[in-house]
């Protein structure tokens, strides 16, 4: 009997019952939900994230940081996904102060109210940008973001 999967199969006993070949399954369109359906896309930078944990920046992964503002309430807050894994790497609402990272030429620090783990902490992060393009956008994004939430406090 032959083994591979384009051929149909043909027995080698003749007495054995010949079953028709249909071919590979034809799989059906599933439809995913992130979760940033209710919000629009302020503006996304592949970054890498950083988070202070046990006295030492620890990285927390590599992907696209993404500003999602809610639809209905205006609140601003930052996702970020791992690349090719896309788990959840930070997940929190922007927060009122930012500054220059002593850690990386490109990099900015914050504290957020994380609950990418499933449990709300209040965490410090750090950004290290590719560029100075890149960073300059990410405080431009940023300071939107703080401004909406802030306006609606």
């Amino acid at each position: 009997m032959s083994l591979d999967p384009a051929e149909p199969p043909i027995p080698d006993d003749p007495e054995e019952e010949i079953i028709p070949y249909i071919g590979p399954p034809k799989l059906l369109p599933v439809e995913i939900k992130t979760g940033e359906e209710d919000y629009e896309c302020i503006g996304a930078i592949k970054c890498k994230l950083y988070r202070f944990k046990d006295e030492e920046w620890k990285q927390r992964g590599q992907g696209i940081l993404k500003f999602l503002q809610h639809k209905v309430t205006k609140k601003c807050r930052i996702i970020m996904r791992q690349d090719a894994t896309y788990f959840i790497r930070a997940n929190h609402l922007v927060q009122e102060t930012i500054i220059k990272s002593m850690f990386h030429q490109f990099g900015y620090e914050w504290f957020g109210q994380d609950n990418s783990d499933g449990e709300i902490k209040v965490q410090q992060f750090c950004v290290k940008l590719e560029n100075e393009e890149d960073f300059n956008k990410f405080y431009q994004y940023y300071e939107e973001c703080r401004i909406f939430n802030k306006d609606e406090d």
